[in-house]
């Protein structure tokens, strides 16, 4: 009962679940069918009501074309009014059908026409309503759907027997059946777009997780690399160098083991970070000098590749490796999405930072299906994040596509 006074007096349209894109037309388009019911239903409706009344009961007939027209033009944005007005119209219509003019000129089986008038409007926007009920709302409609249709049949019974309240019950039960099913689909839809968008930000989330821990792991791989050689040479700093009295070899003591104890806590950091099933790398990271190769790499495979390097000899490590991995990604996303398209490349060293522009025209191809979740760009900012710089990406007027970063140079090499 209360999903009953809901759907008579106390629901809002705003209760109710957006439309579906579908519903979602152009605005000339909406007029047009505007336009169209009204004129077919006017025509319909003073054709049968006014034969069936009669000339003089010219205001009724009126008033029920407003309670034809309205709810089909009111059903996108206001679906639960639609289907009062409706449900007026179709009780106004029942009482009217009972008091035709003295010789209506209709025989004897077509006696029911006139209330299909009003039934033609009212099924789809029941229909439609109930596509957008929340979980128990709909039963209150139906319940309102099943009596009007009783009652429909019963006004018939003196003219057609039961013959109308049978096809009226098949009939709106047909309408709650397809109007049930579309509610099942849009709910459907809608979690497989949620499931989609948790599914994408869990991949993102994962990308950057697994982004940082290599990015851990390259920076362990280079400052392990110096912090070692630190130690090294603060321990054979006393045979080394002459007249290296106590108190320095005291001090050299220190720094190696400073240096030593700062090497096992960036190993123990990329150990927590570190998947338990990825292998360590062992193999030297690579840098700007490696960049060379990697352009003719991709020269090698059929990519035109117009590079111009300045300066950058002496950037520190950390900076070199996430420049190359930076041109690297870039690379691959302009081979993937703009094949056929040349790229140019360059790296230049200013007196505070490393700056990386890479550009690709349009594709000449249509590019080739990929099965890639498309977080290269997501790694590459989230690189430069971490080591502090600027990244903008994103297409070009021409159709191509622009990569520039630019790496904050905190410390020589």
């Amino acid at each position: 009962m209360h999903s009953l006074g809901w759907a008579l007096l106390t629901g809002r349209d705003a209760d109710l679940e957006p439309a579906s894109a579908w519903w979602h037309v152009p605005g000339w388009l909406k007029g047009v069918l505007a336009v169209s019911i009204l004129a077919v239903l006017a025509s319909v409706t003073f054709g049968a009501w006014g034969h069936y009344l009669g000339p003089e009961s010219l205001p009724l007939v009126s008033f029920l074309l407003l309670l034809q027209v309205a709810p089909p033009l009111l059903v996108v944005r206001f679906p639960l009014t639609a289907v009062r007005v409706a449900a007026v119209g179709m009780v106004t219509a029942t009482i009217a059908v009972l008091f035709p003019a003295p010789e209506p000129p209709f025989h004897a089986r077509l006696s029911e026409w006139p209330l299909q008038t009003h039934v033609l409007p009212y099924l789809p926007v029941l229909a439609m309503t109930l596509a957008r009920t929340k979980p128990k709302q709909g039963t209150g409609i139906s319940i309102i759907a099943v009596a009007l249709a009783v009652a429909v049949g019963l006004a018939q019974i003196p003219r057609t027997g039961t013959k109308t309240l049978v096809l009226a019950l098949l009939v709106v039960a047909v309408t709650l059946v397809a109007g049930y099913g579309m509610q099942q689909r849009r709910r459907a839809l809608a979690q497989a777009d949620t499931a989609e968008r948790t599914a994408v930000e869990e991949r993102a989330k994962r990308t950057a997780l697994q982004e940082r821990a290599l990015v851990a792991r390259e920076l362990h791989d280079i400052i392990g690399h110096h912090l070692s050689l630190i130690a090294l040479r603060t321990d054979s700093a006393r045979y080394r160098l002459p007249d290296v009295n106590e108190s320095i070899a005291e001090e050299f003591r220190a720094l190696g083991v400073a240096a030593r104890e700062a090497l096992d806590e960036a190993r123990r950091l990329v150990g927590v970070l570190r998947d338990d099933d990825t292998e360590p790398e062992h193999e030297p990271q690579p840098g700007l000098a490696e960049v060379p190769g990697l352009l003719d790499g991709c020269r090698a495979s059929g990519i035109e590749v117009r590079s111009r390097i300045i300066g950058g000899d002496d950037v520190p490590g950390t900076i070199g490796l996430a420049a190359y991995r930076i041109l690297q990604e870039a690379l691959s996303n302009a081979a993937r999405h703009s094949p056929g398209s040349g790229v140019d490349v360059e790296v230049r060293r200013e007196p505070e930072a490393l700056t990386i522009l890479v550009e690709n025209g349009p594709p000449t191809r249509a590019p080739a299906p990929s099965a890639g979740d498309g977080t290269g760009l997501a790694g590459i900012a989230e690189r430069v994040t971490l080591i502090g710089g600027s990244c903008e990406t994103g297409p070009r007027a021409d159709g191509g596509f622009r990569v520039a970063v630019s790496l904050k140079l905190t410390g020589e090499a």
